[in-house]
Protein backbone atom coordinates (compact mmCIF):
# COMPACT_ATOMS: atom_id res chain seq x y z
CA UNK A 1 0.00 0.00 0.00
CA UNK A 2 3.09 2.46 0.83
CA UNK A 3 4.43 1.65 -2.44
CA UNK A 4 1.32 2.57 -4.30
CA UNK A 5 0.74 5.77 -2.82
CA UNK A 6 4.20 6.95 -3.04
CA UNK A 7 3.93 5.87 -7.23
CA UNK A 8 0.64 7.82 -7.00
CA UNK A 9 2.30 10.97 -5.27
CA UNK A 10 5.76 10.38 -7.64
CA UNK A 11 3.14 10.24 -10.76
CA UNK A 12 1.47 13.66 -9.10
CA UNK A 13 4.60 15.56 -8.86
CA UNK A 14 5.69 14.75 -12.43
CA UNK A 15 2.41 15.73 -13.67
CA UNK A 16 3.01 18.97 -12.16
CA UNK A 17 6.14 19.33 -13.55
CA UNK A 18 5.46 18.96 -17.23
CA UNK A 19 2.18 21.55 -16.48
CA UNK A 20 4.54 24.15 -15.16
CA UNK A 21 7.14 23.84 -18.21
CA UNK A 22 4.22 23.58 -20.62
CA UNK A 23 3.14 26.94 -18.89
CA UNK A 24 6.41 28.53 -18.45
CA UNK A 25 7.85 27.09 -22.00
CA UNK A 26 5.37 27.48 -24.76
CA UNK A 27 5.57 24.76 -27.59
CA UNK A 28 7.81 25.40 -30.22
CA UNK A 29 10.40 27.50 -27.94
CA UNK A 30 13.78 26.37 -27.76
CA UNK A 31 15.26 29.24 -25.70
CA UNK A 32 15.01 29.08 -21.73
CA UNK A 33 12.85 31.61 -21.24
CA UNK A 34 15.27 33.32 -19.09
CA UNK A 35 17.60 33.46 -21.94
CA UNK A 36 15.17 35.08 -23.81
CA UNK A 37 14.77 37.66 -21.70
CA UNK A 38 18.16 38.62 -21.25
CA UNK A 39 19.07 38.75 -25.08
CA UNK A 40 15.96 40.48 -25.90
CA UNK A 41 16.89 43.05 -22.65
CA UNK A 42 20.50 43.48 -24.04
CA UNK A 43 19.37 43.52 -27.94
CA UNK A 44 17.66 46.70 -26.62
CA UNK A 45 20.34 48.17 -24.94
CA UNK A 46 22.62 48.45 -27.84
CA UNK A 47 19.72 49.75 -29.65
CA UNK A 48 19.83 52.39 -27.34
CA UNK A 49 23.40 53.34 -27.23
CA UNK A 50 23.18 53.24 -30.91
CA UNK A 51 21.31 56.81 -30.28
CA UNK A 52 24.50 58.63 -29.30
CA UNK A 53 26.69 60.04 -31.46
CA UNK A 54 28.51 57.61 -33.98
CA UNK A 55 31.71 57.91 -32.55
CA UNK A 56 30.81 57.22 -29.04
CA UNK A 57 27.82 54.70 -30.05
CA UNK A 58 30.76 52.43 -31.84
CA UNK A 59 32.69 52.66 -29.13
CA UNK A 60 29.98 51.58 -26.22
CA UNK A 61 28.90 48.87 -28.35
CA UNK A 62 32.88 47.37 -28.74
CA UNK A 63 33.18 47.52 -25.11
CA UNK A 64 29.58 45.42 -24.43
CA UNK A 65 31.07 42.76 -27.23
CA UNK A 66 32.54 39.86 -25.49
CA UNK A 67 33.48 36.78 -27.28
CA UNK A 68 30.84 35.44 -29.01
CA UNK A 69 28.84 38.58 -28.08
CA UNK A 70 28.83 41.05 -30.34
CA UNK A 71 27.03 44.31 -30.70
CA UNK A 72 27.85 46.56 -33.64
CA UNK A 73 26.37 49.73 -35.61
CA UNK A 74 26.35 49.15 -39.48
CA UNK A 75 25.06 50.86 -42.87
CA UNK A 76 23.36 47.46 -43.52
CA UNK A 77 21.27 44.40 -41.49
CA UNK A 78 23.60 40.89 -41.01
CA UNK A 79 20.31 38.91 -41.62
CA UNK A 80 18.54 38.27 -44.49
CA UNK A 81 15.23 39.44 -45.41
CA UNK A 82 14.06 36.00 -45.83
CA UNK A 83 14.80 35.24 -42.08
CA UNK A 84 13.36 32.65 -39.74
CA UNK A 85 10.22 32.19 -37.95
CA UNK A 86 8.94 30.38 -35.03
CA UNK A 87 8.28 30.14 -31.49
CA UNK A 88 11.03 32.05 -30.13
CA UNK A 89 11.37 34.88 -32.82
CA UNK A 90 8.15 35.71 -32.81
CA UNK A 91 8.15 36.13 -28.93
CA UNK A 92 11.69 38.64 -29.00
CA UNK A 93 9.79 39.92 -32.08
CA UNK A 94 6.80 40.81 -29.75
CA UNK A 95 8.63 41.91 -27.02
CA UNK A 96 10.98 44.78 -28.67
CA UNK A 97 8.70 46.01 -30.85
CA UNK A 98 6.50 46.66 -27.81
CA UNK A 99 9.53 47.68 -26.16
CA UNK A 100 10.84 49.94 -28.34
CA UNK A 101 8.30 50.45 -30.47
CA UNK A 102 9.87 49.72 -33.67
CA UNK A 103 7.56 48.68 -37.29
CA UNK A 104 7.89 45.12 -38.37
CA UNK A 105 10.54 46.16 -41.26
CA UNK A 106 13.06 47.53 -38.69
CA UNK A 107 13.27 44.31 -37.05
CA UNK A 108 15.05 40.71 -38.11
CA UNK A 109 15.37 38.11 -36.08
CA UNK A 110 17.59 34.97 -36.44
CA UNK A 111 18.26 31.44 -34.62
CA UNK A 112 20.90 29.41 -35.44
CA UNK A 113 21.49 25.68 -33.81
CA UNK A 114 24.26 23.79 -35.00
CA UNK A 115 24.57 19.88 -33.76
CA UNK A 116 28.66 20.31 -32.94
CA UNK A 117 28.44 23.66 -31.11
CA UNK A 118 26.51 26.48 -29.65
CA UNK A 119 23.20 28.23 -31.04
CA UNK A 120 23.71 31.60 -32.25
CA UNK A 121 21.02 34.24 -31.74
CA UNK A 122 21.54 37.15 -34.07
CA UNK A 123 18.64 40.28 -34.20
CA UNK A 124 19.00 43.26 -36.34
CA UNK A 125 17.72 46.44 -35.32
CA UNK A 126 17.11 50.10 -37.51
CA UNK A 127 17.79 53.03 -35.71
CA UNK A 128 15.67 56.30 -36.08
CA UNK A 129 19.22 57.27 -38.06
CA UNK A 130 18.79 54.64 -40.83
CA UNK A 131 21.96 52.52 -39.15
CA UNK A 132 21.50 49.21 -38.35
CA UNK A 133 22.43 47.46 -34.77
CA UNK A 134 23.08 43.88 -35.30
CA UNK A 135 24.09 41.74 -32.13
CA UNK A 136 25.27 37.80 -31.79
CA UNK A 137 24.51 36.14 -28.47
CA UNK A 138 24.59 32.68 -27.22
CA UNK A 139 21.51 31.93 -25.99
CA UNK A 140 20.44 28.61 -23.31
CA UNK A 141 18.75 26.25 -25.38
CA UNK A 142 16.72 23.80 -23.48
CA UNK A 143 16.90 20.04 -24.20
CA UNK A 144 13.45 19.33 -24.71
CA UNK A 145 11.35 17.79 -21.37
CA UNK A 146 14.02 15.63 -20.44
CA UNK A 147 17.22 17.95 -19.26
CA UNK A 148 14.73 20.19 -17.07
CA UNK A 149 13.17 17.26 -15.16
CA UNK A 150 16.28 15.38 -14.72
CA UNK A 151 17.04 18.33 -12.48
CA UNK A 152 13.83 19.23 -10.77
CA UNK A 153 12.31 15.98 -10.23
CA UNK A 154 14.67 14.52 -7.96
CA UNK A 155 15.84 18.11 -6.44
CA UNK A 156 11.66 18.39 -5.38
CA UNK A 157 9.90 14.61 -5.62
CA UNK A 158 12.51 13.10 -3.46
CA UNK A 159 12.85 15.21 -0.26
CA UNK A 160 8.42 15.14 -0.49
CA UNK A 161 8.25 11.90 -0.64
CA UNK A 162 11.14 11.10 2.14
CA UNK A 163 8.68 13.09 4.38
CA UNK A 164 5.75 11.57 2.77
CA UNK A 165 7.00 8.05 3.26
CA UNK A 166 7.82 8.78 6.98
CA UNK A 167 4.24 9.86 7.39
CA UNK A 168 2.65 6.91 5.60
CA UNK A 169 4.76 4.41 7.46
CA UNK A 170 3.73 6.04 11.11
CA UNK A 171 0.13 5.62 9.48
CA UNK A 172 0.24 2.38 8.59
CA UNK A 173 2.02 0.57 11.58
CA UNK A 174 -1.30 0.42 13.36
CA UNK A 175 -2.92 -0.90 10.15
CA UNK A 176 -0.41 -3.72 9.53
CA UNK A 177 -0.19 -4.24 13.12
CA UNK A 178 -4.16 -4.92 13.14
CA UNK A 179 -3.75 -7.20 10.21
CA UNK A 180 -1.08 -9.48 11.81
CA UNK A 181 -3.19 -9.58 14.54
CA UNK A 182 -6.27 -10.96 12.49
CA UNK A 183 -4.54 -12.95 10.53
CA UNK A 184 -3.21 -14.81 14.04
CA UNK A 185 -6.79 -14.81 15.27
CA UNK A 186 -7.70 -16.42 12.50
CA UNK A 187 -5.33 -19.30 13.16
CA UNK A 188 -7.03 -19.93 17.26
CA UNK A 189 -3.69 -17.57 18.51
CA UNK A 190 -4.41 -15.49 21.18
CA UNK A 191 -3.43 -11.89 20.97
CA UNK A 192 -3.03 -9.41 23.15
CA UNK A 193 -4.70 -6.18 22.88
CA UNK A 194 -3.77 -3.68 20.42
CA UNK A 195 -2.16 -0.87 21.27
CA UNK A 196 -4.28 2.26 20.30
CA UNK A 197 -1.59 4.51 18.79
CA UNK A 198 -1.33 6.18 14.89
CA UNK A 199 -4.10 8.43 13.27
CA UNK A 200 -7.97 9.06 14.91
CA UNK A 201 -9.12 6.32 12.14
CA UNK A 202 -6.50 3.75 13.17
CA UNK A 203 -6.96 3.96 17.18
CA UNK A 204 -10.78 3.39 16.28
CA UNK A 205 -10.44 0.12 14.31
CA UNK A 206 -8.00 -1.32 17.26
CA UNK A 207 -10.34 -0.61 19.68
CA UNK A 208 -12.99 -1.91 17.87
CA UNK A 209 -10.86 -5.18 17.18
CA UNK A 210 -9.64 -5.56 21.17
CA UNK A 211 -13.20 -5.03 21.81
CA UNK A 212 -14.42 -7.85 19.30
CA UNK A 213 -11.79 -10.29 20.54
CA UNK A 214 -12.90 -10.03 23.92
CA UNK A 215 -16.08 -10.72 23.00
CA UNK A 216 -15.03 -13.60 20.99
CA UNK A 217 -13.44 -14.94 24.01
CA UNK A 218 -15.98 -14.18 26.52
CA UNK A 219 -18.58 -16.22 24.03
CA UNK A 220 -16.41 -18.95 23.75
CA UNK A 221 -15.67 -19.58 27.49
CA UNK A 222 -19.64 -18.91 28.13
CA UNK A 223 -20.75 -21.86 26.02
CA UNK A 224 -17.97 -23.89 27.03
CA UNK A 225 -19.20 -23.21 30.87
CA UNK A 226 -22.35 -24.13 29.81
CA UNK A 227 -21.70 -27.19 28.18
CA UNK A 228 -19.88 -27.85 31.16
CA UNK A 229 -22.32 -27.31 33.24
CA UNK A 230 -25.34 -29.37 31.32
CA UNK A 231 -22.72 -32.42 30.92
CA UNK A 232 -22.00 -32.13 35.06
CA UNK A 233 -25.79 -32.07 35.26
CA UNK A 234 -27.18 -34.66 33.41
CA UNK A 235 -24.16 -36.93 34.74
CA UNK A 236 -26.41 -37.42 37.95
CA UNK A 237 -30.12 -38.54 36.82
CA UNK A 238 -27.42 -41.15 33.75
CA UNK A 239 -25.79 -42.08 36.67
CA UNK A 240 -29.30 -42.60 38.94
CA UNK A 241 -30.51 -44.62 36.06
CA UNK A 242 -28.11 -47.23 35.42
CA UNK A 243 -28.46 -47.97 39.17
CA UNK A 244 -31.63 -48.48 38.38
CA UNK A 245 -31.14 -50.46 34.68
CA UNK A 246 -29.05 -52.88 37.14
CA UNK A 247 -32.27 -53.57 39.10
CA UNK A 248 -33.77 -54.60 36.00
CA UNK A 249 -34.50 -58.46 36.10
CA UNK A 250 -34.84 -59.00 32.47
CA UNK A 251 -31.00 -59.48 31.61
CA UNK A 252 -31.14 -58.74 28.01
CA UNK A 253 -33.44 -55.48 28.64
CA UNK A 254 -30.64 -54.79 31.32
CA UNK A 255 -28.08 -54.87 29.04
CA UNK A 256 -29.31 -52.99 26.56
CA UNK A 257 -30.34 -50.07 29.16
CA UNK A 258 -26.70 -49.90 30.58
CA UNK A 259 -25.26 -50.14 27.21
CA UNK A 260 -27.51 -46.99 25.92
CA UNK A 261 -26.70 -44.91 28.89
CA UNK A 262 -22.79 -45.85 28.70
CA UNK A 263 -23.15 -44.32 25.14
CA UNK A 264 -25.43 -41.20 26.86
CA UNK A 265 -22.16 -40.55 29.32
CA UNK A 266 -19.91 -40.99 26.43
CA UNK A 267 -21.87 -38.60 24.01
CA UNK A 268 -22.14 -35.97 26.89
CA UNK A 269 -18.30 -36.28 27.59
CA UNK A 270 -17.50 -36.02 23.69
CA UNK A 271 -20.00 -32.83 23.43
CA UNK A 272 -17.76 -31.36 26.39
CA UNK A 273 -14.64 -32.28 24.86
CA UNK A 274 -15.34 -30.43 21.36
CA UNK A 275 -16.55 -27.15 23.11
CA UNK A 276 -13.65 -26.90 24.89
CA UNK A 277 -11.32 -27.47 22.01
CA UNK A 278 -12.86 -25.52 20.22
CA UNK A 279 -11.89 -23.04 22.87
CA UNK A 280 -8.35 -22.40 21.75
CA UNK A 281 -7.43 -22.94 25.22
CA UNK A 282 -3.71 -24.59 24.20
CA UNK A 283 -0.99 -21.93 23.31
CA UNK A 284 0.76 -22.06 19.74
CA UNK A 285 4.13 -22.60 19.25
CA UNK A 286 6.51 -23.64 16.61
CA UNK A 287 7.08 -27.48 15.85
CA UNK A 288 9.01 -29.53 13.30
CA UNK A 289 5.54 -30.85 11.34
CA UNK A 290 7.39 -33.72 10.02
CA UNK A 291 8.26 -35.03 13.63
CA UNK A 292 4.62 -34.60 14.81
CA UNK A 293 3.51 -37.06 11.64
CA UNK A 294 6.20 -39.58 12.81
CA UNK A 295 5.12 -39.48 16.24
CA UNK A 296 1.53 -40.02 15.68
CA UNK A 297 2.22 -42.70 13.03
CA UNK A 298 4.53 -44.63 15.90
CA UNK A 299 1.68 -44.42 17.84
CA UNK A 300 -0.80 -46.16 15.67
CA UNK A 301 1.87 -48.75 14.64
CA UNK A 302 2.61 -49.94 18.68
CA UNK A 303 -1.18 -50.66 18.22
CA UNK A 304 -0.44 -52.73 15.29
CA UNK A 305 -2.27 -50.22 12.65
CA UNK A 306 -1.16 -50.20 8.78
CA UNK A 307 0.40 -46.43 8.48
CA UNK A 308 2.43 -45.37 5.82
CA UNK A 309 3.95 -41.49 5.66
CA UNK A 310 4.88 -40.00 2.51
CA UNK A 311 6.45 -36.61 2.39
CA UNK A 312 7.07 -34.88 -0.91
CA UNK A 313 9.53 -31.88 -0.99
CA UNK A 314 9.99 -29.23 -3.57
CA UNK A 315 8.99 -32.04 -6.00
CA UNK A 316 10.66 -34.93 -4.28
CA UNK A 317 8.86 -37.55 -3.08
CA UNK A 318 9.85 -39.69 0.62
CA UNK A 319 8.03 -42.87 1.40
CA UNK A 320 8.58 -43.85 5.22
CA UNK A 321 6.35 -46.97 6.27
CA UNK A 322 5.62 -47.25 9.53
CA UNK A 323 8.88 -48.98 10.65
CA UNK A 324 11.34 -46.74 9.05
CA UNK A 325 9.46 -42.97 9.37
CA UNK A 326 12.36 -41.93 11.91
CA UNK A 327 14.84 -41.51 9.75
CA UNK A 328 13.27 -38.19 7.76
CA UNK A 329 13.90 -36.50 10.64
CA UNK A 330 17.82 -37.47 10.55
CA UNK A 331 18.26 -36.83 6.63
CA UNK A 332 15.84 -33.56 5.67
CA UNK A 333 15.37 -30.18 7.60
CA UNK A 334 12.97 -29.69 10.07
CA UNK A 335 9.10 -28.57 8.79
CA UNK A 336 8.63 -25.94 10.88
CA UNK A 337 5.09 -24.45 11.37
CA UNK A 338 3.43 -22.38 14.19
CA UNK A 339 0.34 -24.66 15.53
CA UNK A 340 -1.36 -26.25 18.38
CA UNK A 341 0.39 -28.99 18.84
CA UNK A 342 -2.07 -31.34 21.26
CA UNK A 343 -4.96 -30.11 19.01
CA UNK A 344 -3.78 -30.53 15.80
CA UNK A 345 -2.24 -33.97 16.61
CA UNK A 346 -6.12 -34.88 18.08
CA UNK A 347 -7.69 -33.84 14.75
CA UNK A 348 -5.03 -35.73 12.57
CA UNK A 349 -5.08 -38.71 15.03
CA UNK A 350 -9.39 -38.40 14.64
CA UNK A 351 -8.44 -38.62 10.70
CA UNK A 352 -6.50 -41.50 10.94
CA UNK A 353 -8.48 -43.79 13.08
CA UNK A 354 -11.54 -42.92 10.78
CA UNK A 355 -9.33 -44.13 7.68
CA UNK A 356 -7.94 -47.54 9.80
CA UNK A 357 -11.36 -48.13 10.63
CA UNK A 358 -13.04 -47.57 7.71
CA UNK A 359 -10.18 -48.43 4.97
CA UNK A 360 -8.13 -50.96 6.78
CA UNK A 361 -4.97 -48.73 6.87
CA UNK A 362 -4.01 -44.92 6.70
CA UNK A 363 -1.55 -43.61 4.26
CA UNK A 364 -0.12 -39.91 5.26
CA UNK A 365 1.03 -37.65 2.96
CA UNK A 366 2.78 -34.35 4.03
CA UNK A 367 3.52 -31.73 0.85
CA UNK A 368 5.56 -28.72 0.96
CA UNK A 369 4.62 -26.32 -1.72
CA UNK A 370 6.42 -24.14 -3.64
CA UNK A 371 4.59 -20.81 -1.90
CA UNK A 372 5.56 -22.38 1.40
CA UNK A 373 2.18 -23.83 2.40
CA UNK A 374 1.24 -27.19 3.43
CA UNK A 375 -1.31 -30.03 2.38
CA UNK A 376 -1.51 -33.20 4.63
CA UNK A 377 -3.55 -36.13 2.59
CA UNK A 378 -4.97 -38.91 4.34
CA UNK A 379 -6.30 -41.84 2.15
CA UNK A 380 -7.63 -44.96 3.18
CA UNK A 381 -9.04 -48.27 1.15
CA UNK A 382 -12.51 -47.93 2.30
CA UNK A 383 -15.51 -47.83 0.54
CA UNK A 384 -16.15 -43.50 0.36
CA UNK A 385 -19.00 -41.53 1.19
CA UNK A 386 -21.89 -40.34 -1.50
CA UNK A 387 -20.54 -37.26 -2.88
CA UNK A 388 -23.96 -35.65 -1.80
CA UNK A 389 -22.90 -36.19 2.15
CA UNK A 390 -19.38 -35.17 1.69
CA UNK A 391 -20.36 -32.35 3.89
CA UNK A 392 -23.26 -33.25 5.97
CA UNK A 393 -20.53 -35.95 7.88
CA UNK A 394 -18.69 -32.86 8.85
CA UNK A 395 -22.05 -31.92 11.38
CA UNK A 396 -21.45 -33.12 14.98
CA UNK A 397 -23.01 -36.58 15.77
CA UNK A 398 -24.07 -37.09 12.08
CA UNK A 399 -23.73 -40.74 11.41
CA UNK A 400 -24.54 -41.83 7.75
CA UNK A 401 -24.79 -45.57 8.09
CA UNK A 402 -23.60 -48.60 10.53
CA UNK A 403 -20.75 -49.20 8.29
CA UNK A 404 -19.06 -45.91 8.94
CA UNK A 405 -20.51 -45.80 12.58
CA UNK A 406 -18.42 -48.41 14.24
CA UNK A 407 -19.42 -47.05 17.52
CA UNK A 408 -18.40 -43.53 17.27
CA UNK A 409 -20.46 -40.93 17.71
CA UNK A 410 -19.90 -38.34 14.86
CA UNK A 411 -17.71 -36.22 16.38
CA UNK A 412 -14.53 -36.94 15.30
CA UNK A 413 -14.45 -34.81 11.33
CA UNK A 414 -16.74 -32.11 13.63
CA UNK A 415 -13.57 -32.04 15.64
CA UNK A 416 -10.85 -32.31 12.83
CA UNK A 417 -12.24 -29.54 10.96
CA UNK A 418 -12.48 -27.32 13.62
CA UNK A 419 -9.08 -27.52 14.51
CA UNK A 420 -7.58 -27.31 11.24
CA UNK A 421 -9.98 -23.90 10.64
CA UNK A 422 -8.69 -22.63 14.00
CA UNK A 423 -5.46 -22.84 12.09
CA UNK A 424 -6.59 -20.99 9.22
CA UNK A 425 -6.53 -24.10 6.99
CA UNK A 426 -9.38 -26.32 5.51
CA UNK A 427 -10.38 -30.11 5.74
CA UNK A 428 -12.14 -31.23 2.58
CA UNK A 429 -13.36 -35.04 1.97
CA UNK A 430 -12.90 -36.89 -1.71
CA UNK A 431 -13.35 -39.73 -2.96
CA UNK A 432 -10.86 -41.56 -5.27
CA UNK A 433 -12.10 -42.95 -8.29
CA UNK A 434 -8.61 -44.33 -10.17
CA UNK A 435 -8.78 -47.75 -11.06
CA UNK A 436 -6.93 -49.59 -8.44
CA UNK A 437 -6.65 -46.38 -6.40
CA UNK A 438 -10.34 -46.12 -4.51
CA UNK A 439 -11.51 -44.85 -1.20
CA UNK A 440 -11.56 -41.99 0.62
CA UNK A 441 -9.12 -38.77 0.61
CA UNK A 442 -9.12 -36.46 3.90
CA UNK A 443 -7.41 -32.88 2.27
CA UNK A 444 -6.01 -30.34 4.66
CA UNK A 445 -4.77 -27.52 3.34
CA UNK A 446 -2.44 -25.15 6.15
CA UNK A 447 -1.19 -21.41 5.02
CA UNK A 448 2.29 -20.89 5.31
Amino acid sequence: MTAQLLALLLLGLVAAHLIGLLLVQPNGTRIHVISRDQMAEHAAVAWRLAQLPAAQAQEALARASDGDTRYRLDPDPQIDAAHEEGGDQDLLRQRLQAQLGLPPEALRISLREADDGPALLRIALRTPAGLWVNTQQQPLITQGWVRPLRFSVPVSTLPVLLIVALFLRRILRPVKALAQAAERVSRGEEVAPLPLTGPQEAREVSAAFNLMQQRLRRFVEDRTRMLAAISHDLRTPITSLRLRAELVDDAALRTAMIRTLDEMQVMVEETVRFARDDAHAEATREIDLAELLQELAQEHASQGRDVQITVQKNAQQKVQNNVLHETLAQQDAPLRYRCRPVHLKRALSNLVDNAVRHGQRARLSLIVEHDGSLSILIDDDGPGIAEEHLQEVFKPFVRLDPARSGGNFGLGLAIARSCIEAHGGRLELRNRHQPGDQGLQACISLPA
